[in-house]
């Protein structure tokens, strides 16, 4: 199995893109799918979220990630006003539809470094963000991320979880940037 962190750090220009043959099995949640009357078991917990909706939830509930990864859509299309969202740091990224760019990986693997919450803000889109979250994130972390008009995934990272992750990562075409 390819360590997709070791990879990264080899070729800082990696960027992954998602063939079409991948769409459908990644449409499929990760893990349970919880409502919004399951969120507050979250609280007290490591959290990263990934997506608008699932993100403005979470802060709305009291409940602030410590890396929220945001585009400003929801569905592709819907702006959303993520000016609610705050952190002790923000970055902006570029990365566009169908792929996860070194800029995106690293800025996720700075933000788990960094003790301080990372408002992450994506110029493009942050669908697969998700995979890189799972992969770079200590296990016990709950990566929180949104499935349109069904509610949100919670993923607990495991040795389990993060092989699922990098398998998908492996199937992906790796290209330069």
């Amino acid at each position: 199995m390819a360590d997709m962190r070791s990879k990264s750090e080899e070729n800082p220009e990696a960027i992954w893109v998602l063939p079409d043959n991948m769409r459908k099995e990644l449409a499929e949640p990760l893990g349970p799918i919880i409502d919004n009357s399951e969120i507050d078991s979250l609280r007290g917990k490591y959290i990263i979220s990934v997506g608008d909706v699932c993100s403005i939830t979470l802060y709305q509930r009291g409940i602030m990630p410590h890396l929220a990864v945001v585009d400003g859509k929801t569905k592709r299309s819907s702006s959303l006003d993520a000016s609610r969202l705050t952190a002790d740091r923000t970055v902006t990224v570029r990365n566009p539809e169908g792929t996860i760019t070194a800029d995106l990986w690293n800025a996720v693997k700075e933000a788990l470094e960094c003790e301080k919450s990372t408002l992450l803000k994506v110029d493009g889109e942050e669908d697969l963000a998700s995979l890189a979250c799972i992969s770079l994130a200590p296990e016990g972390t709950y990566v929180v991320y949104g499935i349109p008009d069904k509610g949100m995934c919670v993923v607990k990272v495991s040795e389990k979880t993060r092989k699922k992750a990098n398998d998908a990562l492996s199937r992906m075409k790796k290209t330069e940037a």
